[in-house]
């Protein structure tokens, strides 16, 4: 089992939905059509998800850093979101 270690050290258990969530929450703010959202996430989400599960601990900054820069690549209107909700969250 992965452990997703916080920003302010708190750890808890992996959970692949959180990251497919964060994905869509992001594409939906962004106006894209449910088909390129269910695309995102198997381009960006799922990659990410894969990657973590084969590790025993991973930081929750890592994790947000790799969708990001996926997101970038693929989709910038859905990273911009993504960074415009972590803006008005801090």
């Amino acid at each position: 089992m992965t452990t997703v270690i916080k920003k302010g050290g708190k750890r808890q258990a992996f959970s692949s939905a959180k990251i497919r969530k964060g994905v869509m929450l992001a594409a939906k703010e962004a106006k894209l059509s449910s088909s390129k959202v269910k695309v995102l996430i198997k381009e960006v989400a799922e990659p990410v998800i894969a990657l973590a599960k084969k590790k025993r601990v991973v930081r929750a900054s890592s994790l947000r850093k790799s969708i990001l820069g996926r997101l970038d690549r693929r989709a910038k209107v859905v990273s911009r979101a993504w960074r415009n909700f972590d803006k008005k969250k801090c």
